[in-house]
């Protein structure tokens, strides 16, 4: 059996004194003004120990680890990672947050600081491809882009497009595949925080039936849909909210997938609802 926790949306954050960009400043702003009211961090250093004792092994997270690309953001993001055992596996791709600066891009701050963990392959610079066991393999797409100052999109560009179809034409049939990308396919939502060429994305999910999972961020809600010649499509929902924050752990073999879901109660993880899919 593959255990996975899957995470989403941590949204570390720290506050810029002096923002040299107006979208950092409107970042800011936003943080100050509703975001430090919203999320919490103290809760999430707590899972190292209950994924401990839940026997995790590979941890997903679906990006948005910081909240305006900050150095320090990324800096204690690493903080969080570097609490778990060093035996558990890091899947990580960035967010729209991620990438919320030219500078940040530029920098790197996302790579560099995270760059002990399994972020991006060489050769495919927005894919990221691993083998998970004998008949399971992970794909992490980097589909975020700098947007401008309200925009929060994403972009399945066409070099993505011919990339990912050139890597899946040579997975083996019977082998399964789980696809990460921090934004969804479906989602009722302003076109600035969509993800453009998303129908492009679409088709290949549905020409590839060994894709059996994706899971994604950005929505914020904890949610699954399942829809026929589709892989199951999981939100973790957001890590880090002081109210409603969630996360899930999955248990798969080669025929199923139990999805544990875990909300916080009382400032205290706690089991919520269970959900069985059968593959074949």
């Amino acid at each position: 059996m593959l255990t996975i926790a899957h995470l989403s949306d941590l949204h570390f954050s720290k506050i810029s004194i002096l923002p040299l960009s107006l979208k950092r400043f409107v970042g800011t702003a936003n943080l100050l003004i509703t975001r430090k009211r919203s999320y919490i961090d103290t809760h999430l250093f707590k899972l190292p120990k209950l994924l401990k004792s839940l026997d995790v092994k590979n941890i997903l997270i679906t990006g948005d680890l910081s909240s305006t690309s900050l150095k320090k953001e990324f800096e204690k993001a690493k903080e969080f990672i570097d609490s778990f055992d060093e035996n558990i596996k890091f899947f990580l791709i960035p967010g729209n947050h991620d990438t919320y600066t030219k500078k940040a891009l530029k920098n790197s701050y996302f790579k560099n600081i995270l760059k002990s963990q399994n972020i991006l392959d060489t050769k495919h610079k927005k894919i990221h491809f691993h083998n998970l066991s004998k008949n399971w393999v992970y794909i992490g797409l980097d589909t975020t882009l700098v947007t401008p100052i309200f925009s929060a999109s994403g972009l399945f560009s066409k070099e993505m497009q011919i990339d990912l179809t050139a890597i899946l034409d040579k997975i083996p049939k019977d082998k399964n595949i789980i696809i990460s990308n921090h934004f969804p396919i479906f989602y009722k939502a302003p076109k600035r925080k969509l993800l453009k060429r998303s129908n492009a994305l679409l088709e290949i999910l549905k020409s590839y039936p060994n894709i059996k999972l994706y899971l994604h961020g950005h929505t914020h809600k904890s949610s699954i849909i399942n829809k026929e010649n589709l892989p199951i499509m999981i939100c973790s929902g957001c890590s880090s909210h002081k109210k409603n924050a969630s996360f899930n752990i999955l248990q798969i073999e080669d025929d199923k997938c139990v999805i544990q879901s875990h909300v916080l109660k009382d400032n205290t993880w706690q089991k919520d609802k269970e959900n069985q899919f059968n593959f074949s």
